[in-house]
C-alpha cells in the first residue's frame, strides 16, 4: 500500500466513525507507528476540521527513556501540534502483570484531561493479530480473541479510535521511508522474556513462512470473534434486563436461576464488565455460578472475584467491590451536621414533626457506635423492644453490610439504627423541632 493509500484508508475510517470528532489526541510513544500515525493526521486535519494534540508517557521502566519525549517534542515542532508528557509510576503489584500495569497505567494518562477529544492510538494489522493468537492461547474466549477494536467507546471519555488497525506494518514501514521520518526503537520491545515479544518476533515470522497471510486472517478471526462478543453482551443485557433491569444494581435472583449455566455466566461477566471489574478466570467463574444457586445463597452470599464481589441476598443478587470499609471506632458526637462513618456520611437535618425530637438531643452525651451485638430497640410506642438482629433482617440489610451500620446512642440508650428507624422514645411529636438522621453508606 504505497503512501497515498494509507491516508485514503484512515480517511475511509474517519468517515465510519459514528460521530466526527472535533478534537484527536494521538498516543505518541515516540516509535515508528504513532509517528506515522501523527503524520498523517497532521496533513488531514485541515481538510477533515479536526484539532490535534500529541501525548507522551514516560513510565520510566526503559532505561534511557526520558529522551524519547525529546524526540516526540522534535517532531511535534516540526509539525506544529500541541505536545505534552505525563509521567506515570507503574504497580509492581498488579495482578495482571508488569505488562499489565505498565497498559494501565498508560491508558490513565492518555485519558487525563482530555476535555472531549478522541484518543487514538497507532495499533497495525500486526499488533491485532498477535493479541489475538497471545489471548486465544491463554484460553480468554471469544470476548477475549475478538482483540482490539477499530473504534471503541468502552473505553471510556469519547472512546478510542485506531485507524491503522486493518493495514500492515510494512505499510506504515513504507510511509515513514518515503517522509524521511524518524523515530526511537525500544529496546525491550525485542526481549523474548515478554510472551508478546515471542509470538511477534518468533512464532509469526514461522507461521506467516509456512502459511501466507496468517496474519490477515487471524485479525479477520479476530473480527468475527468481536461480532460474536457485540452478541452476546446484547443477549446478556437483554436477561439483565429481564431480571428487574437492576435497581441500586441489583438484578432478580430467581431469575438468574432459570438461565442456562452458559448464559448465566455470560451475564455474571456482563455485569462484572459493567461494574468495571477485572474478569476472572473461567474455573472461577464458573464455581461463582455454582454458588450462586445453592439453595441457601439467598440467606447471604458474597463471594469476592478480584477487584469486585458477586453478592446474593434474598431475591437479589449485584455486583460490588471487593473491599468493604472498616468498621469505625465509637465517637462522640456533639453538634456536627455530618459525621464521616464507614464510607459514607451520618447527617442530622433539621426538620418539625420528623425524625428525632431535637430536644431530646440538647444536654445530653450521644455517641456513634457499630453493633456490638444484642441490641434492642422499640419502633412503636404501643409495641415491645425487639433485637435489632431481626430489625435488621425484615429490613432486608444483607448480613455483610449490618456491622457497618452506624447506631446512634443517647446518654447510653439506643435512639436510631441507620436502615432501620427512630425508637419510639425519641421519636419527634409532631409540630414539633425535630431532626431527621441518614446514612449516605454503603447499606
Amino acid at each position: 500500500m504505497p503512501s497515498t493509500e494509507l491516508v485514503a484508508a484512515v480517511v475511509r475510517q474517519w468517515r465510519q466513525l459514528p460521530v466526527a470528532p472535533a478534537r484527536l489526541r494521538v498516543g505518541l510513544s515516540g516509535g515508528l507507528d504513532s509517528c506515522v500515525l501523527l503524520h498523517v493526521l497532521a496533513g488531514l486535519r485541515e481538510a477533515l476540521g479536526f484539532e490535534l494534540t500529541a501525548i507522551h508517557v514516560s513510565h520510566g521502566l526503559i532505561p534511557g527513556s526520558a529522551a524519547w519525549a525529546q524526540s516526540c517534542a522534535r517532531l511535534c515542532e516540526r509539525l506544529d501540534v500541541p505536545f505534552a508528557v505525563r509521567e506515570v509510576v507503574v504497580r509492581r503489584d498488579h495482578p495482571g502483570g508488569l505488562e499489565a500495569a505498565a497498559r494501565e497505567a498508560r491508558h490513565a494518562a492518555l485519558g487525563e484531561d482530555a476535555d472531549g477529544a478522541l484518543l487514538v492510538l497507532a495499533h497495525h494489522r500486526d499488533d491485532q493479530a498477535e493479541t489475538v493468537l497471545f489471548r486465544a492461547l491463554r484460553g480468554a474466549g471469544v470476548r477475549g480473541a475478538g482483540g482490539m477494536r477499530v473504534f471503541d467507546a468502552r473505553s471510556g471519555g469519547a472512546g478510542i479510535w485506531r485507524p491503522f488497525l486493518e493495514a500492515p506494518r510494512r505499510d506504515l514501514q513504507a510511509y515513514a521511508t518515503a517522509h524521511a521520518l524518524d523515530w526511537v526503537e525500544d529496546p525491550s520491545n525485542q526481549d523474548l522474556r515478554f510472551s508478546r515479544n515471542f509470538l511477534r518476533l518468533d512464532v509469526l515470522p514461522r507461521i506467516e513462512v509456512r502459511q501466507p497471510g496468517a496474519a490477515a486472517a487471524l485479525a479477520r478471526t479476530g473480527r468475527l470473534c468481536a461480532e460474536a462478543a457485540d452478541l452476546l453482551d446484547d443477549l446478556a443485557d437483554l436477561d439483565l434486563a429481564a431480571m428487574g433491569g437492576g435497581e441500586a444494581g441489583r438484578f432478580s435472583h430467581a431469575a438468574a436461576l432459570s438461565l442456562a449455566p452458559p448464559r448465566l455466566r455470560n451475564v455474571m461477566r456482563r455485569a462484572l464488565e459493567r461494574a468495571g471489574a477485572l474478569m476472572p478466570d473461567e474455573d472461577r467463574l464458573c464455581e461463582a455460578e455454582r454458588q450462586l444457586r445453592r439453595g441457601t445463597a439467598a440467606a447471604g452470599w458474597r463471594l469476592v472475584l478480584g477487584t469486585h464481589a458477586v453478592c446474593v441476598y434474598r431475591d437479589g443478587w449485584w455486583i460490588e467491590p471487593a473491599e468493604l470499609p472498616a468498621v469505625p471506632a465509637a465517637r462522640a458526637w456533639t453538634d456536627e451536621q455530618t459525621v464521616g462513618w464507614a464510607g459514607g456520611l451520618v447527617s442530622l437535618v433539621p426538620a418539625v414533626g420528623q425524625g428525632i425530637a431535637a430536644a431530646a438531643l440538647t444536654g445530653v452525651c450521644c455517641e456513634l457506635r457499630g453493633r456490638s451485638g444484642g441490641e434492642r430497640l422499640r419502633l412503636r410506642p404501643d409495641g415491645p423492644g425487639r433485637s435489632l438482629k431481626n430489625l435488621l433482617q425484615e429490613a432486608a440489610v444483607p448480613p455483610w453490610y449490618r456491622p457497618l451500620l452506624p447506631l446512634l446512642w443517647v446518654d447510653g440508650r439506643l435512639a436510631w439504627v441507620a436502615g432501620v428507624g427512630v425508637a419510639a422514645e425519641f421519636r419527634c411529636p409532631p409540630g414539633e423541632p425535630g431532626v431527621v438522621a441518614g446514612w449516605s453508606g454503603t447499606a
